[in-house]
This record gives C-alpha cells, sequence and structure tokens, in this order.
C-alpha cells in the first residue's frame, strides 16, 4: 500500500498518470477509426484480421479489373458480330444475283455485268475483314489454321479455366468463306495439267519426252477432289504464302546414291521462298506431297515413273509450275458461262452463308458466357466486399460510445492526477510546529 507521507515517490500520481495515459491511447485510437472509417488502421491493432482483410481487398481488386476485362471481351467480340453480321448480308445479296445468273434466259453480257457485282461484293467482305479490329488486333484474320485465338483474363486467379477464357474466331475473307473462286490450274496449252516443262533431260525408261507430271489437289478428309484444281481455301504458307498466282520451279535430282528411286527435291515459289524435300521414294505411280495444311487438305505432284534414272548418276531436270489466280466472286460468269456456272456460285454462297451463321452462332455462345461469368463475379465481389467490411470496419455507432465513455475518464483522470500531485503538500503539517 502506497504511503501518503512519503514526497521522494508519489505513488498515487503514478498510478493516475499511467491510467490516464492508457485512456488517452484509446481515446487516440478511437478518434483514428471515427476519421477513416476503419477499425484496422495498421497491423498492431488486429493482426490475423489486418492479414486476412488486405488479401480480400487484393482479390475485390483483381476482380473488379476481371469485371473490366469481361467488358472489353464483350465491345471485342460485339465488332467481329457486326463485322459477321454485315459480311452475311453480303453473302445473303449475293445469293440473289447468283439465282439470277441461273436463269437461262439471260445472255452473256448480263451474266458478265451480275459477275462484275459479285466481284465487288467479295471484295468488299474482304474489306470487311481487314477493318474488323479491337485496339488495333485484327479479330477475323490472320489466324493460323483459319482462327484466331483470344485468351481473355476474366478472373483473379492465373490457374488455367478459373482465370481465363479462350475465343476462336475465324478467318472471313471470300477465301475462307469458300467463295473465292478456285484457282485456275490450265497452262497455255489448255490442258489442265497445271506443268510447263522448261526442260526434261532425265535419263529413264520412259525418255525424257514422256514425263507426266501434273499439279493435282486434295481437299477434305477423303482426299477426294478433282485433278487439276487447288482448293481456294488451301495454304499453308510454307510453299508459296498465297496460291493466288506465282510460280514454282520444280527440281528433282539423284540423291548420289545407288537407289535409283531416290531423289531429292527442291522447290522454289518466285517470291523465292525454298521447300526441300530429300531422299524421297519415287515409285509407280508416286505422288510426292509439295503443300500440305495437316487436315487432309494437300498439293501432290503426281510424278508417276518419270523421274527414276536408271544410270544411278545425278541427273537433273527441272521443270516450272504456274498459278493463275483470280479469286473474284462472280469471276465464273465473266467471259464464258452458262447456268451451271451461276449454280455452282449458289452452292458456294450457300455454304459461306452457313459458315457465317454458324460464326455467328459461336460468338452469341460466348458473350452470353461472358455475360454469365460477369454476373457471378458480381455476386463473389460483392460477397468478397462484405467480408472484408466486417473484419477491418469500424462499427460508428459503438466507436462514438466507446469515445464518450473515454472522454469522462479522461477528465476524472487528469482531476484525480492534480490530486495525486498535491498530496505531497500536507505533509508540510507535520513540519510546521
Amino acid at each position: 500500500m502506497a504511503s501518503a507521507f512519503a514526497i521522494n515517490t508519489n505513488i498515487q500520481a503514478q498510478q493516475a498518470f499511467q491510467n490516464l495515459q492508457e485512456t488517452n491511447d484509446q481515446l487516440s485510437q478511437r478518434r483514428e477509426r471515427l476519421t477513416t472509417g476503419l477499425r484496422i488502421n495498421e497491423a498492431s491493432d488486429d493482426a490475423a484480421g489486418f492479414q486476412i482483410a488486405n488479401q480480400l481487398e487484393a482479390k475485390t481488386g483483381a476482380q473488379g479489373q476481371a469485371l473490366r476485362n469481361i467488358g472489353d471481351a464483350k465491345s471485342a467480340l460485339s465488332t467481329a458480330e457486326g463485322a459477321l453480321d454485315s459480311q452475311l448480308s453480303i453473302l445473303q445479296s449475293a445469293k440473289e444475283k447468283a439465282t439470277q445468273a441461273a436463269n437461262g434466259s439471260l445472255s452473256q453480257d448480263e451474266r458478265n455485268a451480275i459477275g462484275r457485282e459479285l466481284n465487288q461484293l467479295g471484295q468488299e467482305i474482304n474489306d470487311i475483314q481487314e477493318n474488323a479490329t479491337f485496339n488495333g488486333e485484327q479479330l477475323l484474320s490472320g489466324g493460323s489454321g483459319g482462327s484466331k485465338t483470344f485468351d481473355f483474363q476474366t478472373g483473379a486467379s492465373s490457374s488455367g479455366e478459373k482465370g481465363q477464357f479462350s475465343v476462336d474466331l475465324k478467318n472471313s475473307s471470300t477465301k475462307d468463306l469458300g467463295v473465292a473462286a478456285d484457282i485456275d490450274l490450265t497452262t497455255s496449252d489448255g490442258k489442265k495439267d497445271a506443268v510447263e516443262l522448261d526442260q526434261g533431260d532425265f535419263t529413264n525408261t520412259t525418255g525424257a519426252g514422256n514425263i507426266d507430271a501434273r499439279l493435282t489437289a486434295r481437299s477434305g478428309s477423303d482426299g477426294g477432289g478433282e485433278d487439276g484444281t487447288v482448293q481456294a481455301d488451301l495454304n499453308s504458307g510454307d510453299l508459296a504464302g498465297d496460291l493466288e498466282g506465282g510460280k514454282f520451279e520444280i527440281t528433282a535430282s539423284q540423291d548420289g546414291s545407288t537407289d535409283d528411286s531416290k531423289l531429292n527435291f527442291r522447290i522454289e515459289d518466285e517470291q523465292g521462298n525454298v521447300t526441300k524435300k530429300t531422299n524421297v521414294t519415287v515409285g509407280t505411280s508416286n505422288t510426292v506431297t509439295l503443300e500440305s495444311d495437316g487436315s487432309g487438305n494437300e498439293i501432290d505432284l503426281e510424278v508417276g515413273t518419270a523421274f527414276q534414272d536408271t544410270g544411278g548418276t545425278a541427273d537433273t531436270g527441272t521443270f516450272s509450275v504456274e498459278v493463275k489466280g483470280d479469286r473474284g466472286l462472280g469471276d465464273k460468269l465473266i467471259g464464258t458461262s452458262d447456268v451451271d456456272d451461276a449454280r455452282s456460285i449458289i452452292s458456294d454462297v450457300d455454304d459461306a452463308i452457313d459458315t457465317a451463321t454458324k460464326e455467328l452462332s459461336n460468338l452469341g455462345a460466348a458473350q452470353n458466357r461472358l455475360s454469365f461469368k460477369e454476373s457471378n463475379l458480381e455476386t463473389s465481389r460483392t460477397n468478397l466486399n462484405s467480408a472484408q467490411s466486417r473484419i477491418e470496419d469500424a462499427d460508428f455507432a459503438q466507436t462514438q460510445t466507446q469515445v464518450a465513455k473515454l472522454q469522462v475518464q479522461q477528465q476524472s483522470g487528469t482531476a484525480q492526477l492534480a490530486q495525486a500531485n498535491a498530496s505531497g503538500q500536507s505533509v508540510l503539517s507535520l513540519l510546521s510546529g
């Protein structure tokens, strides 16, 4: 028990001062909460709560950005949808024109006029494809394999499907839609073998003059397709870049071995792109694939026994292949045409309309998924904000009540400290006598 008559150490004053200091600290803390609106302003206020609340804040912040990303994604897909809608309208007009051209009562001049109009419609389809961009990114062109993949960050997670959403947008040029005219492989002599022999000085059993090489195409999974026709959608970009026009020079030579069925092929286009195939076995009716997109579409060189050398020497022969490309939608009608040409355009346009509508359907489904993701993300963000609020937000009513109590304690403590400081003066009465 503290002595009331000791003057060197005033325990009562020290206790009053300590209590007053604690009251001031608590009052300062409550006032900070009232000014910031937060119960936790620093880690010492609630160490565990501080960690949890800040992790929640980081996640809700990322979710907010993900919501903005979804908005951008929906805008990009809407841009692509608008472009495809316009192309679909053009295709519907093209079908009307092709149907008109299929009428046997029309003259060739009238079909020429329709053909030229169809070419303009085809050019507009290509212009729309090129101008379909979002933030400078091409939406309907430039993809490998006929489509382009867009990966949208639609969540706060970095792992796989939890945070990303991928959409494949197909290229939509007349070539991709299948309404560009087939590439004309007809040579100057009128034969559809697309081969002009510059020289044929191979030593072979059938004689150099009997070399029978022709460029053919296969399109589709069944490997079918007419000889001499390259489908307009066949382009892997390795051999020729674009098959619209150009020449290919093909050199075949013995590989230097004693096996006269082995040849080296070197294919060079007029842009200087070179494809080499070495140690190729050439047998009876052998076909050498020059170009393939990996899905059943390929350009083959049918060489038969033409390049088989009987002497085993390194003989070399070269010939060139000229590919002529008229890709206009209405080219079949211009010049000399009949109703069958017009009907083939109708068939091509029907397929293109089917392709466009399927792609629009896929776009609509993707946008619906983004809307569901947006709604779910909003709900999740709201719940996490609520959890964060319960942890770190200040209860103003409770805090203000505590402030009022602490203010009374502060005033009382100040008064008691003053009295405790004055208690030592009572010792003077003992010294007065």
